[in-house]
C-alpha cells in the first residue's frame, strides 16, 4: 500500500507542477496590433518561423522591433508560440 501512495503522490506533484509552468507560458503574449496593421506581416512571420524569409518587408520588421516586451512570445499557430527575439534576430539578418 505503501508504494501505492507513492506513486499516487508522484502523480499528484507532477500534474501540480505542469500545470504551473503552462499557466505562466499562457499570458505572455505579444500585442499584435503593429504587426496586424502592415498587410502580410503576420503570414510573412508565420513562413519565417519556417526559415522561408521571402516575405519579409522593412515594414514588417518594423513592426517586429515596435513590441516593447523582449520576453513575450508571438502566437503563430495554435499552440506554438515563438519568443519575440527570434523574429527581430532574423530581421536583423535579412534586411
Amino acid at each position: 500500500m505503501k508504494l501505492k501512495q507513492t506513486n499516487a503522490m508522484f502523480m499528484v506533484l507532477a500534474l501540480i507542477l505542469a500545470l504551473v509552468f503552462l499557466q505562466s507560458e499562457a499570458g505572455n503574449y505579444c500585442p499584435l496590433e503593429n504587426i496586424n496593421s502592415i498587410p502580410g506581416c503576420f503570414d510573412a512571420l508565420k513562413a519565417a518561423s519556417g526559415n522561408d524569409t521571402r516575405r519579409l518587408t522593412r515594414d514588417c520588421c518594423r513592426a517586429v522591433f515596435s513590441v516593447n516586451s523582449d520576453t513575450c512570445y508571438l502566437l503563430l499557430f495554435p499552440g506554438k508560440a515563438y519568443p519575440i527575439k527570434m523574429f527581430r534576430n532574423i530581421c536583423l539578418n535579412v534586411n
